[in-house]
């Protein structure tokens, strides 16, 4: 089984770091997004503001050199409080200038001034302090706002840049699962399908690798459509989303779908795999099929890892995607819903220029 799981591990890895690209006939402008953390910068944007009022502190941080679990450990110390009192809506790059907000259960009685007060000496930049009725909890985000600086290129790229960033926009981004997900090197790929494939049952598995493991067979599956040349198609059986109110259905008329895709008012939605994952059929559930028989897994396997499944918008479509020229290179500025990932969106810029076609959506 070790040998069985090294050999998948090595077939995602490369799966996962050469995922296709959407701009066929457009050339890549190189660059890089990261060159500082403060050419990265990302603004969290919650679906409520606080209200005033309740056993919740809301604190809004701007900070950068450390992730969302260590920042909510540090409010938790110096509030005072248990670190399962601390919330905060997803997970943000620690190589980031990064604007969250975290809930703090303080109680009634502990003022908002008291506790910016002991928040005080944390290595972070305290932006606001206010009281709301309820914890912030995973998924309590309704998008993020990026600001990235590709820098090592010149203003030269920029109507080229501007080129690729329309077809993004009309055409849309395959929702992927970026390579932080799976660690430095991938190497989260390996431990997260040893717990899938080979852990022990009984034991409580770990929720971020159990994440994993989903994140990986959702890219597959995305992969595998665009294989097939259904990657921006409906298919007949697929889970379909409203974009505008989020209702789910089944699509049953792949062609009036399809029209609605183009329009930007529905979505079909891939795979979060678990026991109680809301599957979809015909055409789209026998594809969906072939990623659990191709990893060795079943869809009741599931129950031992305690994950009931979901289902995510296999396509974004970014709104606007402005790039205007900077000193340092080229500035991007655009929004994305919760969950979705702005490497994913600039790799369509930074990708090599000598692709084959097999490269390209």
């Amino acid at each position: 089984m070790t040998a069985d799981i090294s050999l998948l591990a090595e077939r995602f890895r490369y799966e996962m770091e050469n995922l296709p690209y959407v701009c066929a006939a457009r050339e890549g402008i190189g660059g890089r997004i990261k060159a500082e953390p403060e050419h990265f910068r990302v603004e969290e944007i919650l679906p409520y503001g606080a209200c005033g009022q309740g056993e919740h502190v809301y604190v809004t941080v701007r900070r950068k050199g450390y992730n969302s679990p260590d920042v909510a450990r540090r409010l938790a110390r110096a509030a005072g409080i248990g670190a399962s009192k601390v919330g905060f809506g997803g997970r943000k790059d620690k190589n980031a200038l990064t604007t969250q907000t975290f809930s703090l259960a303080v109680g009634q009685k502990t003022a908002a001034a008291t506790v910016e007060k002991k928040l005080a000496g944390l290595p972070f930049e305290i932006l606001a302090v206010d009281r709301h009725t309820n914890k912030i909890k995973t998924g309590h985000v309704a998008a993020n706002r990026f600001r990235i600086l590709l820098s090592g290129v010149e203003s030269a790229s920029l109507p080229e840049a501007r080129e690729i960033a329309a077809i993004l926009v009309v055409k849309g981004v395959p929702n992927f699962y970026g390579p932080q997900r799976f660690g430095r090197n991938g190497a989260n790929i390996e431990r997260a399908l040893k717990l899938a494939l080979g852990g022990p049952a009984g034991r409580r598995p770990d929720r971020f690798m159990v994440s994993v493991f989903q994140s990986l067979l959702f890219n597959s599956c995305l992969t595998l459509r665009h294989r097939q040349g259904d990657l921006f198609s409906m298919l007949e059986g697929d889970v379909a989303r409203k974009t505008d109110t989020g209702g789910i259905f089944v699509v049953q008329d792949a062609a009036e779908a399809n029209q609605r895709f183009r329009q930007h008012k529905i979505v079909y939605t891939g795979p979060i795999y678990g026991h109680k994952m809301l599957a979809a059929r015909r055409a789209a559930g026998r594809l969906e099929a072939k990623i659990l028989e191709a990893a060795g897994i079943a869809a009741q396997d599931f129950k031992r890892l305690r994950a009931r499944g979901s289902r995510r918008p296999a396509i974004i479509f970014p709104e606007t995607i402005d790039i205007r020229p900077d000193p340092g290179g080229l500035l991007f500025e655009f929004t994305l819903p919760s969950g979705a990932y702005a490497t994913v969106v600039m790799r369509e810029f930074t990708r090599p220029k000598n692709l084959t076609a097999a490269d390209h959506i």
